[in-house]
């Protein structure tokens, strides 16, 4: 018989999403915390005067929320209700500043666009390093216009007009092999299946694992991912169902969360 009487919880391992349907859809490993909420409905029953008489009891529910310390694309799957497509073409927006040299200079990458129109925009920056003037994209170069070659990536500017050294600051758009997930408007977050694995001890220091699972979570699509000077964190949210569904491995049953306690070499029972 285990000491469960008494544990405490000595280190957050994992979560681990899955379908409802059984198979696996991300793994949080870099939790920086977990919180189960639980509440419960009481309605009193009231009789003369006011006395509490008894209390009806109902709608249970269960919420899991915390942080993880990377960005999961699993779980940014699981909030939006879309899916990441991966490896596809995709255009995104560029910018980088380049020297003049010989009334030339060079893209890093090719623009992409309209042939004769590739580059959004390009400036002759100032002594400072700010944009100044604004220069236009045209067949030729000539006074206030440069020319743009994709296939060399070259830019070429009027003879003499800038010296050599000259920056300047370049805006266009590329395209490439790219990893991209829509937040579509008509999408809506997931529903999948909770494991939480914990490590435990009791007072006699014996350790165990600790499984929280949660057979039917339903992600909150209101999420945030803190940026800026600190750390990027990846919060979610999600409220437990009843599960009513004989979906694969997540089988029929009222429960909102099944707690579950091993001793860390528990043997596997046969049959």
């Amino acid at each position: 018989m285990l000491n469960i009487n008494d544990i405490t919880i000595t280190s957050l391992d994992i979560i681990t999403a899955y379908e409802l349907t059984g198979l696996p859809a991300f793994i949080l490993d870099e939790l920086q915390d977990t919180q189960i909420s639980n509440t419960q409905e009481k309605e009193d029953i009231v009789g003369k005067q006011g006395r509490k008489l008894n209390s009806l009891k109902r709608n249970k529910a269960c919420t899991v929320s915390g942080t993880n310390g990377m960005l999961s694309a699993g779980m940014l799957e699981a909030q939006t209700g879309s899916n990441f497509v991966h490896d596809g073409a995709a255009i995104v927006d560029w910018s980088e500043s380049l020297m003049i040299a010989s009334n030339e200079a060079a893209t890093s990458y090719v623009a992409t666009g309209t042939a004769g129109a590739e580059i959004t925009a390009l400036y002759i920056k100032d002594a400072t390093g700010a944009a100044q003037e604004k220069l236009e994209q045209a067949a030729q170069a000539a006074a206030g216009k440069f020319a743009y070659n994709p296939s060399t990536k070259k830019l070429t500017f009027l003879a003499s007009a800038y010296p050599d050294n000259t920056e300047i600051i370049v805006f266009y758009r590329r395209k490439l092999a790219a990893d991209v997930l829509s937040n579509k408007s008509d999408n809506y977050s997931k529903k999948l299946r909770l494991v939480i694995d914990a490590t435990a001890e009791d007072k006699c220091s014996n350790v165990y694992h600790l499984q929280i699972e949660i057979p039917k979570a339903d992600f909150s699509g209101d999420f945030d991912v803190q940026m800026g000077d600190s750390q990027a964190v990846h919060a979610f949210e999600a409220e437990s169902l009843v599960n009513t569904a004989n979906c694969g491995s997540n089988k029929i049953g009222g429960n909102l969360w099944n707690w579950t306690i091993f001793g860390a070499n528990a043997a596997d029972v046969q049959g």
